[in-house]
């Protein structure tokens, strides 16, 4: 073995290794480039034939794959912190407002706080809410909520 096959090993080592930083930072970014170009240069470096080349590719292939499977499981797993993975909780049983909840909003008066084309913002009862209207209104005018549909809150002048 030369020393250019050594140095190809080496230098498909560091592409492994960069590849393997870039699983845990968030994107895509320098040690994932460095990374796949080390790869490349040490598979060619490191084999004199297309043999050895392919051989040492396929190698290297199912190392990183195995890298790959490792740290999706490392991550997977509630002992290990992702920087990827958002691991906090929203809070509150339900975030999500049910139609029926909103039911009582019909018939409350309130002002248009953007002009209403038809689609726009309006305050009830010192509560900003999205709105819809069938036309348009303008900025400051009264407004009334006439109904509550797909969870769109539909008003009036």
């Amino acid at each position: 073995m030369g020393i250019i096959q050594i140095l190809g090993i080496i230098v498909l080592i560091i592409g492994i290794v960069l590849i393997g930083v870039e699983f845990f930072i968030p994107g895509f970014g320098v040690p994932g480039i460095l990374g796949i170009l080390c790869t490349i240069g040490g598979i060619f470096l490191a084999g004199k034939t297309m043999y050895e080349r392919i051989t040492v590719g396929a190698i290297t292939i199912v190392v990183i794959a195995v890298m790959l499977v490792v740290s999706i499981i490392v991550f997977n797993s509630k002992k290990v912190k992702s920087p990827i993975k958002l691991e906090t909780d929203l809070q509150g049983k339900n975030l999500f407002i049910e139609e029926k909840d909103m039911e009582y909003l019909i018939g409350k008066k309130g002002t248009a706080i953007t002009d209403l084309k038809p689609s726009g913002k309006g305050e009830f009862d010192g509560v900003k809410l999205d709105v819809i209207t069938s036309g348009y209104i303008a900025k400051g005018s009264e407004l009334k909520i006439t109904a509550i549909k797909n969870n769109k809150i539909f008003v009036d002048v």
